[in-house]
């Protein structure tokens, strides 16, 4: 696979995969989020939203920074506020010369602190974290942004300055990753009202701490400006 086509279909894979093991179904009313336009009128880019049986989104964002030379693209999904099971998410900006690749399960806090729940549930995924980290087709990193390092799982993965060519093989990570979440959300225990609505909020306010603190924000509303940027934060990761 060449450069180019690379960096036109990084994560496709794991979105076709995704939607065919949860029985996805197009969200409406973000018909307009199909075809993103920039400040040129350029179409560059779409966000796309799916439901789907116990989840409160999927959403699929992907940006042509640089047509054929760029793209920044992101993959999440959210269960329902009442189940105990972490976010999935995978994103990366692909470029030619050097890509930067991430993928995570996302615990929320209050399971985070019950060390039994996460020593168990992330067994199988820590395994093979730590089979990454000795791959020598990538190496894995610390994020730079305190609020990544802060939300993130103890199996964050993320390769900051990857060759294009080792991207393929990374998403194939991701894939297995998205298994590991799978076997999570299926066997997920459901909590009561006051849990769930608390897991909300949370995740509200780590929304809004990324938006605020994601020092590419300014590279998006470049490209489209600052309400159409809005519009896309809101679909996707709300």
């Amino acid at each position: 696979m060449n450069p180019e086509q690379v960096i036109l279909t990084t994560g496709m894979q794991t979105e076709a995969g995704v939607l065919s093991a949860l029985g996805a179904v197009q969200a409406k009313g973000f018909e307009d989020l199909l075809t993103l336009q920039n400040l040129k009128g350029e179409s560059t880019g779409y966000t796309k939203i799916w439901h789907a049986d116990r989840i409160k989104k999927i959403s699929s964002m992907s940006i042509d920074i640089m047509p054929g030379k760029a793209r920044y693209f992101n993959l999440q999904i959210i269960p329902n506020d009442n189940l105990r099971v972490p976010r999935y998410v995978f994103e990366g900006l692909v470029m030619g010369h050097s890509s930067q690749v991430s993928v995570d399960l996302y615990p929320d806090m209050d399971m985070v602190t019950n060390l039994d729940w996460l020593t168990s549930a992330y067994a199988g995924v820590n395994a093979y974290y730590d089979e990454l980290r000795k791959s020598d087709e990538f190496q894995l990193g610390v994020s730079r942004l305190p609020h990544m390092r802060t939300f993130c799982s103890p199996v964050f993965a993320l390769a900051p300055a990857m060759s294009i060519d080792t991207v393929p093989s990374f998403e194939e990570a991701a894939g297995r990753y998205f298994d590991f979440w799978l076997a999570m959300f299926e066997g997920a225990q459901e909590c009561d009202s006051a849990e769930a609505a608390a897991r909300a909020e949370r995740r509200k306010l780590i929304s809004d701490a990324t938006i605020a603190l994601d020092p590419d924000r300014k590279m998006v509303v470049g490209v489209y400006g600052e309400e159409l940027t809005q519009r896309i934060e809101s679909a996707a990761m709300y």
